[in-house]
């Protein structure tokens, strides 16, 4: 080997080692850059999970919410349709007593509701043809027993009502019918039913 040759074996031995040194240098700063960015890609996807998970939680929380109050919504629905389902049955058991208890029932109304005992007493188109000439007798021998005036006479017309009496003069009417009478008991009853049917 020639000198020229042993100093470009050199140079070249020389440069490898350098290329060696910097490729080394090289990778070693690859590293630290790829450790560093894995540990904030590391740091940003825990980030990402922890706030996905909060605003699932918070999501969650809320619809728990939502769901309770429209459960409370349906249920006080249920329990209003049920009071009002009390009431109509009411009226329903009221309008299917027997006959003689029927006729006496609404013939103590209108004798309680009589003002002079010379009125009218008008009935549900069904009421008057089956039992308004004995209501009107039997609440003219009630007041005749209170001692007072007793000249109800059955109205010649019927109303619109499911069943009760309306006591009237001309001029005024006083509304015994059973949805007035049930009407009337419904604020003050509503609580007492709700009582019986939830407690």
């Amino acid at each position: 080997m020639n000198g020229i040759d042993k100093i470009t074996q050199r140079l070249i031995g020389d440069a490898e080692q350098e290329v060696a040194a910097i490729r080394a240098e090289a990778e070693g700063a690859c590293a630290e850059v790829a450790k560093a960015y894995e540990q904030q890609a590391q740091d940003t996807f825990w980030q990402l999970v922890t706030a996905g998970k909060q605003a699932a939680d918070l999501r969650g929380l809320c619809m728990f919410d939502a769901a309770a109050l429209e459960s409370k919504k349906r249920i006080l629905t249920l329990k209003q349709e049920m009071v009002a389902q009390a009431f109509v049955e009411a009226e329903a058991q009221i309008l299917n007593l027997p006959e003689e208890e029927y006729i006496l029932l609404l013939a103590k109304l209108a004798a309680k509701a009589a003002r002079t005992g010379e009125e009218q007493l008008i009935f549900s188109p069904k009421d008057r043809g089956l039992y308004g000439k004995r209501v009107t007798m039997v609440a003219n021998e009630m007041l005749k027993r209170a001692g007072t005036s007793a000249a109800f006479t059955m109205g010649e017309e019927s109303r619109d009502i499911t069943g009760g009496v309306i006591v009237t003069d001309g001029r005024i009417d006083t509304n015994c019918s059973l949805e007035a009478l049930i009407a009337a008991c419904r604020r003050e009853l509503t609580p007492v039913v709700a009582q019986i049917l939830f407690d």
